[in-house]
């Protein structure tokens, strides 16, 4: 069945990886830990090729890739797809030999949904210690030397071949895995490539986003494709040191990078308290902002700190995407008038917050009434449309607040079911789960259907989050509640508890349950309260109302 109409001829061509002429340089917090060239990479990636070949592995296997940030881990996957097998970018479990670990029962919850044919692995000791019995076979990095394989060996690619899959969803029990193929692919890193203007003479990319990361993915993979030079650090290297990110922009000349707001936010607040006067960034044209909601304010700060470091006012580039769409959906690419609340390629809209809360309209605010701001996410990208609907399908006009539905050649085929055939998207339309409305042909995201927290760029279900808070001895089985709500400095995680613990206990129990959440997930919680057994809304069945709880919450009556 053909999922996209394009024609083959048109799809990448990943054997042309040697013919450019840049280098990709890998760095940590203080400076370089390894180069290679564009041809070194596809030396490599023709032994790893020729290596999954020889161990049986045939076009179509799924191949896990749970590698840190590096040359082995980009030769890896470069090898895959040219052997035409579609690799699967996934967390390294910290501690592979703990079954009861978040990170492994993750890698196991991951080869369940998958049903990958191999897993490649940095080390035998991580190989041993992940693999089982009657499971995909584990290789390591150092399996992956050997003789290059054959340009017969290396077929090309058909347009609905799958070319890797996304996880979306960071539950340890139930990830989604999306499937994107070669043409879904292909018009989504083209229309990249058309946004960015990307130019191998010119240009420069670095960020600091994991390779399992959808956006980190993309980035990068669009850059190889383009021959631009390439500067990769791993995101453990930024949060060390948020401001390394941007001394690496400033020394090596980088002229485009990418965040979720929570790495602007990082890197502003330490230059604010440690200033480092030295760097330069007037070579940055473009920092792109997205992967969860983006406050206003964290723009308006990271351009106003680092305008004495020569940051052009037009770099930020507001834009929203998701791996269901390979990337990029909308960005907010047109220059905006100055203003308040406009200025660059950021604009903004200052909204009744009652009436958007909890009537679900899109009223301007005035006079002294409470307000939340909410950015603009821009246009369609590379042929994309934007539809609002209704719960019941109908559509919404502008400043009607509806949920966001996307349709085009660069919505993924489907998520990946048992047996391993996608479950395909019906009329090419991803409903996407987000709430939104659009004003003078402006995306505006204002909220979710579902219960999903976005934290740090990451999708978290809320009851993931909740098992760990109730690992604590004092804290009973479904007896906590976790939700999100967002305010003008961004999307904000409250835990709320039940407990019959005196209030004098109080205070520890709120600490050791934040400790918990932090060392599992590694943010912090904005708050968390706790209540009297039974203090927490449930339906009849019992489940925990989230949704009922935000809304105490918001309006001062959650006691």
């Amino acid at each position: 069945m053909t999922i996209t109409a394009v024609d083959a001829s048109a799809l990448f061509d990943y054997h042309a990886l040697g013919d450019h002429t840049a280098d990709i340089t890998f760095l940590d917090s203080r400076g370089t830990t390894a180069s290679l060239t564009y041809r070194q990479l596809a030396e490599r990636a023709r032994r790893a090729a020729g290596a999954l070949l020889a161990r049986g592995l045939r076009r179509g296997d799924r191949v896990l890739l749970p590698l840190g940030t590096g040359p082995d881990h980009l030769a890896a996957l470069w090898g895959c797809l040219l052997a035409g097998l579609v690799p699967c970018t996934i967390v390294v479990p910290p501690s592979p030999g703990d079954d009861s670990a978040t990170g492994t029962r993750q890698f196991r919850a991951v080869v369940t949904v998958t049903e990958p044919a191999a897993v490649i692995t940095a080390d035998s000791a991580t190989a041993a210690a992940l693999a089982t019995e009657g499971g995909p076979q584990f290789l390591t990095v150092a399996d992956l030397r050997h003789p290059p394989a054959t340009d017969e060996q290396l077929t090309p690619p058909h347009p609905d071949d799958a070319h890797h899959i996304q996880l979306t969803s960071g539950s340890t029990s139930a990830p989604k895995a999306a499937v994107l193929t070669y043409a879904q692919v292909t018009a989504n890193v083209r229309a990249i490539h058309q946004a960015l203007e990307l130019d191998a003479a010119r240009d420069r990319s670095c960020h600091w986003l994991p390779l399992h990361h959808d956006m980190g993915f993309i980035l990068t993979l669009s850059t190889l494709i383009r021959g631009v030079p390439l500067d990769l650090m791993p995101s453990i290297s930024f949060l060390r040191d948020p401001l390394s990110w941007l001394r690496h922009i400033s020394q090596r000349g980088a002229t485009i990078t990418t965040a979720p707001p929570f790495g602007y936010r990082t890197a502003t607040e330490r230059f604010r308290r440690t200033p480092d006067t030295g760097l330069d960034l007037s070579t940055l044209r473009q920092a792109y902002v997205g992967a969860e909601p983006i406050p206003l304010q964290v723009l308006t700060d990271f351009r106003d700190t680092f305008a004495g470091q020569n940051l052009g006012e037009d770099v930020v580039i507001p834009c929203y995407g998701m791996a269901e769409t390979v990337l990029a959906a909308t960005m907010s690419l047109d220059r905006r008038p100055p203003g308040s609340l406009s200025w660059g390629r950021v604009k903004a809209l200052r909204l009744d917050r009652e009436d958007l809360h909890h009537h679900d309209k899109v009223t301007d605010a005035t006079g002294d009434r409470p307000s939340i701001t909410v950015i603009a996410c821009g246009r369609p990208l590379g042929g994309l449309t934007v539809h609002i609907r209704t719960p019941d399908g109908a559509p919404c006009g502008d400043n009607e607040i509806g949920e966001i539905h996307l349709h085009g050649d660069s919505v993924m085929a489907g998520y990946l079911s048992p047996g391993g055939a996608p479950t395909l998207v019906p009329d090419r339309t991803h409903a996407t789960g987000d709430l939104g409305f659009t004003r003078d042909g402006d995306l505006y995201i204002v909220g979710r259907v579902k219960e999903l927290l976005i934290v740090n760029g990451r999708n978290l279900p809320p009851y993931d989050v909740e098992e760990t808070v109730e690992t604590h001895p004092d804290i009973d089985a479904g007896n906590s509640a976790v939700f999100s709500c967002t305010d003008d400095n961004g999307e904000h995680v409250v835990a709320v508890i039940e407990t019959r613990l005196r209030a004098e206990e109080h205070p520890r129990i709120k600490r050791e349950a934040a400790m918990a959440v932090r060392q599992a997930f590694g943010f912090n919680l904005h708050e968390v309260i706790v209540l009297r057994r039974g203090g927490i809304p449930r339906t009849t069945s019992g489940k925990r109302q989230r949704g009922r709880l935000r809304d105490d919450y918001l309006t001062g009556r959650l006691a």
